[in-house]
């Protein structure tokens, strides 16, 4: 279960921003999960709220906005995938690299003075 880990890190940064802006409260958290991190959304979220009971962030709504696969191909230049592949869905090449799918990114967090 590595979403513990994820919402206690997340709840460390919401923390520091509560702690940096002197803000009283965070009221929203908006995350870009890619779907190779195999992150259960509902499971984060409980474990986020149980973790900040007691804390600037208590309540704090936890929005998750999943990034999907993407991947680039050398060989002709197509970007996009419907699942993992390691051949371009276009001409079958081996050159293609990850673009998207694999990110863990605060896009944003509300906070209260």
């Amino acid at each position: 279960m590595h979403e513990l880990g994820v919402a206690g890190e997340i709840l460390g940064i919401a923390l520091s921003e509560v702690e940096r802006n002197a803000a009283k409260k965070v009221t929203s958290i908006r995350l870009r999960v890619g779907v190779l991190r195999a992150i259960e959304p509902e499971n984060l979220s409980f474990l986020f709220e149980h973790l900040s009971r007691g804390t600037p962030a208590e309540g704090a709504l936890l929005e998750i906005v999943e990034e999907p696969v993407r991947v680039d191909c050398a060989v002709c230049g197509v970007s996009g995938a419907r699942s993992l592949v390691w051949e371009c869905p276009r001409c079958g090449g081996t050159g293609i690299a990850l673009t998207e799918g694999d990110s863990l990114v605060v896009l944003s967090l509300d906070i209260e003075d």
